[in-house]
């Protein structure tokens, strides 16, 4: 792997290890570029930098997590695992678990993903929610190294000459939980703290993933985080965006409007609301437990595998009830009435919408942004709020 990356690094790179075993972060740099190149090899190299308050800080690769919305010259980031490998004694993450993910781009300034972490937990120290935070992920470093003095294959004539390292905390993914109530709390979790982003602080998530709905403990409390904001967005810049920019997400959990190719209106908060319900709805169809897949063949499967097209003509089907819904897991039955109660919601707003607009009588933009008042935050928060008959943990009242 060292003679790899030796082969793409620059000649003369310069180097901030002291010692052979450990290689210049820009070594990685090079090898996330590579478009061919198998980001898993990396797994048991380990890298040293400088971080921002000029100490040496050093990491071991543990795990290639996934390269997100595309390859990393296209907007996309590589997620990692990795554990500091520091020796000093004053070492601020010495033996810690953390997530790195690498971006390019073509200014030195933070992804935009970072200041909208940034803004939203700034806003949250500043009007009193601190509560928020326990909901939001940890930056806690960010490294930033130019390429101005080399030729790089596939970044320079692409216009980028900036990589960003970013630091975060490891957070804990939903399926590692074993007790159902937890699980509820998380999902409620991020219900609250999606609809706090979007009435306080002004940013929509626009990507409401299995993936990114994460947990961290606290004092040994179950607490919901959101994670991963490479595709939101400031509220007030959402009509400022182009068409093929509005319908984004991932695939198999993107609501029925965005995933349709005529669909040129704006990313509503109720989307994402619909995107919360097909987590819950495929994590209860298609696992047995928590972390155990379901027998093959798993429910809704072309929902993961189809095209964009595909998993839109199946949600039409399965909104419409042109087709039967597969058994829920026993494991997941306690949650059917939440899915049961959800989907009614949005199935019924969909179907009134589309008698709406083939009698042409439809012109309020309000009864779109919430399929004539079904999919809202209070509706959601009606059922959420309590798990088996028990209430669950407010964390936030929403003003009236």
């Amino acid at each position: 792997m060292v003679s790899q990356l030796n082969k793409i690094a620059p000649e003369n790179p310069e180097s901030d290890s002291e010692t052979d075993d450990f290689l210049d972060v820009k070594r990685l740099a090079y090898a996330c570029m590579d478009e061919e190149d198998e980001l898993d090899d990396l797994v048991g190299t380990t890298y040293s930098f400088r971080s921002s308050d000029g100490r040496m800080q050093a990491f071991v690769i543990r795990k290639f997590v996934h390269r997100s919305h595309g390859n990393l010259m296209n907007g996309g980031s590589a997620v990692f695992k990795a554990n500091c490998v520091c020796n000093e004694s004053d070492c601020k993450w010495h033996g810690e678990k953390k997530i790195l993910k690498v971006t390019f781009s073509s200014h030195p300034r933070p992804s935009e993903e970072n200041g909208i972490i940034d803004e939203a937990r700034l806003k949250a120290e500043s009007t009193g929610d601190s509560w928020a935070l326990n909901h939001l992920p940890d930056i806690v470093e960010t490294i930033t190294l130019y390429y101005r003095e080399y030729t790089v294959q596939g970044c320079r004539k692409r216009g980028l000459c900036v990589m960003h390292i970013t630091v975060l905390e490891e957070l804990r993914p939903l399926l590692k939980l074993e007790a159902q109530r937890d699980v509820a709390q998380v999902f409620y979790d991020i219900l609250q703290i999606h609809q706090w982003l979007y009435e306080c602080a002004g940013i929509l998530h626009r990507d409401i993933s299995s993936g990114n709905v994460m947990y961290r403990k606290i004092d040994g409390k179950i607490y919901g985080v959101l994670n991963d904001f490479d595709l939101a967005c400031r509220i007030q810049d959402l009509a400022k965006r182009p068409i093929f920019y509005r319908r984004v997400g991932t695939i198999p959990f993107m609501s029925l409007d965005l995933l349709n190719p005529k669909w040129d209106g704006l990313h509503y908060s109720r989307h994402d609301l619909e995107s919360l319900f097909y987590v819950m709805f495929c994590m209860a169809y298609r696992n047995e437990r928590p972390g155990i897949c379901a027998s093959e063949p798993r429910a809704y499967e072309r929902w993961y595998y189809g095209t964009s097209d595909q998993v839109w003509d199946s949600k039409m089907m399965f909104l419409y009830k042109i087709n039967q819904r597969h058994r829920i897991q026993p494991y997941f039955a306690t949650f059917e009435p939440w899915l049961d109660s959800i989907y009614e919601w949005i199935s019924l707003g969909y179907k009134v919408w589309t008698q709406w607009q083939h009698l042409k009588v439809v012109d309020s933009v309000a009864d779109l942004t919430t399929l004539d008042g079904r999919v809202t935050y209070s509706n959601m928060r009606s059922i959420m709020s309590s798990f088996e008959d028990q209430l669950l943990e407010t964390r936030w009242e929403p003003s009236q």
